[in-house]
């Protein structure tokens, strides 16, 4: 016969099983059946250990590895549950003894911890698959149960043991009927197996342990997993791989623990963040205070694009930072300071009107309000092309190239060089943009167009006719001066155009381009604003001419100065004849009876009375002689005044006092001739005075140039590019009016000639 609950062969007419306890009925079952009868076994072990006395705890998985588990304490023996009528007297049980420790096998750490334990006190640890007799696939050992009676006590629903005797297996974990094969999925297994996990039934006849799983009968539930032993028989292994038992908690201590961890954990975390935030602040500030002293440093090493650039990657990350705001606000008005130190207000200006909008708008609208207002009086200073426009109420006129306009208390009149032509009834009293009108005065016009000595001169007229004109240096007359020697006076102001630019002429350009004795390539685009006052000094008529400095200019004033037209001499007349007598490369030469020297390029001599000397500005080498050398034309030392006019044709405008002072004579000045003797220039604020003319070449020949041009070259203040070689040569000339020195300066003016003079700091 086969047992339909283990499937195992027994002897005919017995009627439980040899094997696992249960009730035999008539039926056989064949071994092929028996994985059928038994699905459970079919797979290895079942999901939890078979103990007995251990029922699986409600969501609890079994120990993946079979551990030595400590000892226990043996448990206190229980009153046997009374025997029903059915049930066959079971004998005493007596106390478990103390297990020894469970020495780990090697094997048990591969294999799946599930236990089988007996009732018989023996135990199997189901790590691998046992061949069992005439039972097919079965993976579980035999267990041998005693007989143990069955009752007929219903467990209750959720843990308690269901009816027995042919009734239907329960819902929730309750028992199935007997000698039927355990229905998983939460049902209850077959008698002398393992309980099931997830609220499955013990086997019968034990009482349900802690934490809801069933003793076996008549005994009390172990702690720690253990079993007592059945019929007096001890176990032959400790149950030292079966996890233990859930200790029994107190209510309520679980959830007061586990709120308690949950606020420590948040605690934790909260003091975590606070510190990450303090450190992480911290060093934010840090590496912000560090852009921000880059940022400084740039600004004030004057790098202020570099400085612009760091605040405002400051403010891209914290675009509410004061510093970094203030810094760049600051960087801007510095940046601006610097060209307009200079006067250069329209590069200031262009400056902070591209500041960023980080700055503070209030601050840099002002300062490009002021330096709008310090352009605008500069501008009264110099000349613009505004000022060629005048006015009358609504209406303007602006003055083209190559035309004038003149206002007279009669009317204005605006005339074409090209054909002469004019507009004269049209024009009423207008005025100038600077708003300069008939009846002002001098003052008035001192003040609006800020007219300077060396920058103005008096235009005469003097004739029957007014038929004779000249030019005067103005040295702070007054119109009633000029009156005592002629019939009309005008106090004229000048400015040519260079490079898109008005530059102010000096007394003697402007003289120069009105009467056409200036080269004609030396200036482009001229204007002469000239004044006339009458003997009270009040205004009496504004002219303004505008015109190209050319061979047209040239027929339109039709100077010829055979009959005088420009040739007056009268009371403060510059006297200008012209340099009649041209430079020459024989000019360069100086003479010592048969001897003779050439002053090459880049070379000086100079000429006094203990010798001569000639020196090279290239590498400072000269040479001495103690021979008296004389020029090319017969100039020598102990001549007079005079005979360096005559020789070389001295004249104002194209010569300059040269004039030393100090204790060692170490400061140097220029002071325009107009005619002086040596004893008005040793007046006791000058130690030295030598009478200098220039030349220049051009082209291959050679021009005599002006006195501001010699001033400005032998002070390194012209441009490099306007002169190629220049010749200037200096008398020395003692209060008397004697030759007691002679100089001759032959050199390219370029930044060789600079760093010899030093005059450029």
């Amino acid at each position: 016969m086969y047992c339909t609950k283990c499937g195992r062969e027994n002897e005919e007419g017995v009627k439980f099983c040899s094997h696992c306890g249960a009730m035999m009925e008539a039926n056989i079952m064949p071994a092929e059946a028996a994985p059928e009868a038994a699905p459970f076994l079919q797979s290895g072990p079942p999901d939890v250990p078979e103990q007995p006395e251990v029922f699986a705890q409600p969501e609890t998985s079994v120990q993946p590895e079979a551990f030595a588990q400590p000892e226990t304490s043996v448990q206190p023996e229980v009153s046997v549950q009374p025997e029903t009528s059915e049930q066959s007297e079971a004998p005493e049980q007596p106390k478990a003894p103390e297990q020894p420790k469970a020495t780990e096998q090697p094997w048990m750490t591969s294999q799946p911890n599930v236990v089988e334990q007996s009732w018989l006190g023996g135990q199997t640890v189901g790590a691998a698959t046992v061949q069992m007799p005439n039972v097919a696939q079965i993976n579980v050992p035999p267990v041998q149960m005693p007989n143990v009676a069955q009752t007929n006590v219903p467990p209750v629903q959720m843990g308690q043991m269901p009816s027995m005797q042919g009734q239907a297996p329960m819902q929730s974990g309750q028992m199935p009927p007997m000698g039927q094969p355990p229905v998983q999925n939460g049902q209850m297994p077959p008698m002398g197996q393992a309980p099931m996990q997830s609220g499955q039934m013990p086997p019968m006849g034990q009482m349900p342990m802690q934490s809801g799983q069933m003793p076996p009968m008549g005994q009390m539930p172990m702690q720690g997993g253990q079993v007592p032993p059945m019929n007096g028989q001890r176990p032959s292994m400790p149950y030292s791989a079966v996890p233990p038992a859930n200790p029994v908690q107190k209510k309520g201590n679980g959830a007061v623990k586990a709120i308690v961890g949950i606020i420590i954990a948040l605690l934790v975390v909260g003091v975590g963040a606070v510190a990450f935030l303090f450190i992480n602040k911290n060093s934010q500030e840090k590496k912000l205070q560090n852009q921000l002293e880059a940022a400084a440093n740039y600004m004030v090493d004057g790098s202020y694009e570099e400085a612009v650039a760091a605040y405002l990657e400051i403010l891209e990350k914290n675009p509410e930072s004061s510093e970094a705001i203030d810094g760049l606000t600051d960087t801007y008005i510095k940046w601006a300071e610097r060209y307009a130190k200079d006067e250069n207000y329209e590069e200031a200006i262009s400056i902070l009107q591209g500041a960023d909008d980080h700055a503070k708008s209030k601050t840099i609208k002002k300062k490009i309000s002021e330096y709008e207002d310090a352009l605008a009086a500069m501008n009264q200073k110099g000349f613009t092309d505004a000022d060629l426009i005048f006015r009358d109420g609504t209406y303007e006129l602006t003055i083209e190239l190559n035309h004038a306009f003149i206002v007279r208390p009669s009317g204005s009149y605006y005339t074409a060089y090209a054909d002469a032509s004019y507009d004269y009834d049209e024009y009423g009293e207008y005025e100038t943009n600077r708003g300069l009108k008939l009846g002002d005065s001098l003052e008035d016009y001192l003040k609006l167009y800020e007219v300077e000595q060396g920058y103005s001169a008096w235009e005469l007229y003097s004739g029957d006719n007014n038929e004779y004109t000249s030019f005067a240096a103005y040295e702070g007359q007054l119109p009633s001066d000029m009156y005592e020697s002629y019939n009309n006076v005008w106090l004229d102001i000048g400015f040519s155009k260079e490079n898109g630019e008005w530059r102010a002429l000096t007394d003697m350009e402007i003289k120069e381009t009105w009467f056409c004795d200036a080269p004609l390539y030396d200036y482009e685009e001229v204007v002469v604003f000239a004044v006339n006052f009458d003997k009270q000094g009040e205004i009496s008529g504004l002219s303004l001419e505008h015109f190209s400095y050319d061979e047209g200019w040239v027929e339109w004033q039709g100077w010829d100065s055979s009959d005088g037209g420009n040739d007056d001499n009268g009371n403060g007349d510059f006297g200008y004849t012209g340099n009649k007598e041209e430079f020459t490369d024989e000019d360069l030469y100086f003479t010592n009876g048969t001897d003779w020297v050439e002053i090459s390029l880049n070379h000086s001599f100079i000429v006094y009375s203990n010798g001569s000397q000639i020196l090279s500005y290239v590498d400072a080498d000269y040479a001495t002689s103690e021979d008296l050398y004389k020029t090319n034309r017969g100039l020598e030392i102990g001549m007079q005044l005079e005979d360096y006019r005559d020789l070389y044709s001295v004249e104002p405008g194209y010569a300059v006092w040269e004039l030393f002072r100090g204790e060692n004579n170490e400061y140097t000045s220029f002071a325009e001739y107009t005619g002086q003797s040596p004893a008005d220039m040793y007046d006791g604020t000058y130690n030295n005075a030598w009478l200098d003319i220039g030349f220049c070449k051009e082209n291959g020949e050679w021009r005599a140039m002006y006195d501001y041009e010699v001033r400005d070259t032998w002070f390194c203040e012209a441009d490099l590019n306007d002169y190629e070689e220049v010749v200037v040569f200096a008398v020395n000339l003692d209060q008397w009016g004697e030759i007691r020195g002679l100089s001759l300066e032959h050199f390219s003016y370029d930044d060789g000639w600079v760093e010899w003079q030093g005059w450029a700091d």
